[in-house]
């Protein structure tokens, strides 16, 4: 209960004991608000409340603690996010995408000697994964889930979430918590928020989740402060507890669900418990069904053993953890017009269709765009101007054109065609496999595209330069290819509108940053025909420099394993051409470093094996699988021989799957190449 003591009238008739007060009979309507949905004042008594106390606090500045309520209302500015450690990491989970894939996990579990495992199935928020850690019942330290090892310092905008308390609310709390939640916008409130946009003639948002995740990343915490965000947590991470009171409650997880967070003053949304597969099932059924009438965006459930004492047990992989999976939703889908058919030249010359669409509302997100390929895909379709076409968002991510209706198709309808020439510079293209591409090295679509790349993560990841910035400065011809980005002067920069000191220094800062280059890595950066990361990294292991590599003679690039006819006769025209030649020299005139990097490795088990990846990989990204092999000392290879020891199969999985079949080489499913990595 709120405190007897009514505050006093005017904040210049505070003491310091009377701000206390008024602190905790916040607190205290913050829990009834939050966690008991029994408010016993107005909104607006609220309002007064907290008024006071900033009133308070504006007069009496050393007495605001760093768990005042006032904070929640936003203010600091920060010019950077530092890193933060997370103690313990915070892992990802594998995913199931269908109940098939769920019951294999089952069964993983019983095979593993688990018998009658109850599952605490909860649902798998479409937000921001964020990390909070209290010592002594005061939130110290928020931070973004980063790359699971380290994380972003959000604190001043953790601050600012309405139901995340500032201080946990027990009289003795723990010395130290680690709590784990997810940061979401109910869609009642992202409409409201987009509603005040419209008021205020801006630009609606996209969806809740990226709204969510940009407003966590903001400098100024009042841009965060009034983006409706919520918290819903999922995990204690880490509990040091001496006077050991929460020990009996963190057996199971719906102990920690139903009665740890309450004590700490969190309120955990709704769960599900069930001994029985078929259960969760048909739990799982169901929600896929409701989730368009559900209050907040999710992309499916998390499905968990609830007995805690089996997680130690059962471990993890360097990525997830053995004992939960995360059930995803299908995708989704939705019928709309085909305006019309425009088309990109990417940074190969390859000329990509692209469907532009009268807007659909799939999931929450806006979508007016699909790729369509290549020009067998337009084909095989069937696609005609004005059709009414079916779109998905695949994974709930990337939209797609799936099919067309031909029944609804006007009789006078166009086929469409694909275009003969470069829409950029119109020249002729030409045909390769299944891809037209520009073969005119002036192409301007072409070099900005491959410009776009070079400073991309996937190129020399040069931070602070983004693509935007990257197509003024090329259609300014202030640069005209990559080596110029190393000539830059903050006076040339500055000379943009919209380009400040701060923003100038940073980008200058970034290529800096990139003066000392290794060899594989550029040679991927600068786009060498069928040279990506992976074949990059074999050739600069036999050819440390691009005189070496330049100088190699067709037979010499084909006994290399994995280099073929075609990647070496790449190579070789690459390096023929003198404009690569000079961009490479006047790249290293103008201060870059070509170095070799040294290969971090784990261990020789892999050692004389072949591994082959195919299919859409749900559990590693196709590099980062690869990068696992030959750190174990094997070959990452991307074309199934006689001579390939394993085929390692995500969804989807096409000709190598059958390949390997018909060879009898090896095939592994992801959760088999994950265990192999454990050995």
């Amino acid at each position: 209960m709120p405190p007897k003591k009514k505050p006093p009238v005017t904040a210049t008739a505070f003491t310091r004991a009377d701000y206390a007060h008024l602190v905790d009979e916040l607190y205290q309507h913050n829990r009834r608000y939050y966690l008991d949905d029994n408010p016993e004042i107005s909104d607006a008594e609220y309002d007064d409340l907290m008024r006071l106390l900033k009133e308070v606090e504006a007069l009496h500045g050393d007495w605001q603690t760093s768990d005042s309520p006032s904070l929640k209302v936003g203010g600091e500015v920060r010019d950077d996010f530092a890193a933060v450690k997370h103690d313990p990491p915070m892992m990802s989970l594998d995913n199931a995408m269908n109940v098939g894939e769920l019951r294999a996990f089952h069964d993983r579990l019983a095979k593993a000697g688990l018998k009658n495992p109850v599952y605490h199935i909860e649902p798998k928020f479409d937000g921001l994964a964020i990390d909070l850690v209290y010592e002594n019942g005061r939130l110290t330290v928020g931070s973004t889930r980063g790359d699971g090892d380290i994380g972003e310092d959000i604190t001043h905008n953790v601050r600012t979430v309405a139901n995340i308390p500032l201080r946990l609310m027990l009289k003795n709390p723990p010395e130290r918590l680690t709590i784990r939640g997810e940061v979401i916008i109910p869609l009642a409130d992202f409409v409201r928020l987009n509603n005040r946009q419209l008021k205020e003639n801006k630009k609606p948002f996209a969806n809740p989740r990226n709204t969510a995740a940009g407003a966590l990343r903001q400098k100024d915490s009042r841009e965060a402060a009034n983006k409706y965000l919520y918290f819903f947590p999922y995990t204690l991470a880490r509990i040091d507890d001496s006077q050991n009171r929460f020990a009996k409650n963190l057996r199971s997880q719906t102990a920690i669900w139903s009665s740890v967070f309450t004590q700490l003053g969190f309120k955990a949304s709704a769960y599900h418990l069930t001994g029985d597969i078929a259960v969760v099932e048909k739990y799982y059924e169901e929600m896929t069904a409701k989730r368009a009438d559900l209050e907040y965006d999710l992309d499916g459930l998390v499905v968990k053993l609830d007995d805690t004492t089996e997680w130690e047990n059962f471990g993890a992989t360097t990525k997830a953890p053995r004992w939960a999976i995360a059930l995803k939703f299908p995708a989704r889908s939705g019928v709309t017009k085909l305006e019309r058919v425009v088309y990109q030249v990417g940074r190969t010359g390859v000329v990509t269709p692209v469907a532009e669409l009268t807007p659909i509302n799939l999931g929450g997100v806006m979508v007016a765009r699909a790729s369509l390929h290549n020009a067998d895909e337009i084909e095989r379709l069937d696609l005609h101007a004005g059709d009414y076409v079916e779109v998905v968002r695949s994974g709930d991510v990337i939209p797609k054109v799936v099919a067309a209706q031909s029944e609804r198709r006007a009789k006078t309808a166009k086929k469409i065609r694909f275009v003969k020439k470069c829409p950029s510079c119109k020249k002729p293209l030409v045909r390769e496999d299944v891809f037209f591409r520009c073969v005119n090295p002036h192409c301007p679509e072409m070099n900005e595209a491959y410009l776009q790349f070079f400073v991309s993560k996937n190129g020399l990841d040069i931070e602070s330069l983004g693509s935007e910035w990257v197509a003024k400065l090329y259609q300014s011809k202030v640069i005209a290819d990559y080596a110029d980005l190393f000539a830059l002067k903050k006076e040339t920069l500055l000379e943009f509108e919209g380009m400040g000191e701060i923003l100038a220094t940073k980008i200058l800062q970034s290529i800096d940053a990139r003066r000392r280059v290794p060899f594989a890595r550029l040679l991927t950066a600068v786009g060498v025909p069928n040279v990506g990361e992976h074949v990059a990294s074999i050739l600069s292991e036999h050819f440390t420099t691009p005189a070496a590599l330049a100088a190699a003679t067709l037979d010499e690039l084909t006994t290399i394993h994995e280099i073929g006819p075609g990647t070496a006769a790449s190579v070789k025209a690459w390096f023929a051409d003198k404009t690569n030649v000079a961009r490479l020299a006047k790249l290293q005139k103008n201060g870059v470093e070509i170095i070799q990097e040294a290969r971090a490795k784990i261990s020789d088990i892999f050692a004389g094996k072949s591994f082959v990846f195919t299919g859409t990989l749900t559990k590693f990204t196709r590099d980062g699988a690869e990068a696992e092999v030959k750190a174990r000392g094997g070959r990452a290879a991307s074309s199934v021989s006689k001579k390939t020891d394993y085929v390692v199969v995500g969804s989807d999985a096409g000709s190598k799957a059958q390949k390997a079949k018909e060879l009898g080489v090896a095939i592994l499913t992801e959760a088999e190449f994950a265990e192999m990595l454990r050995e």
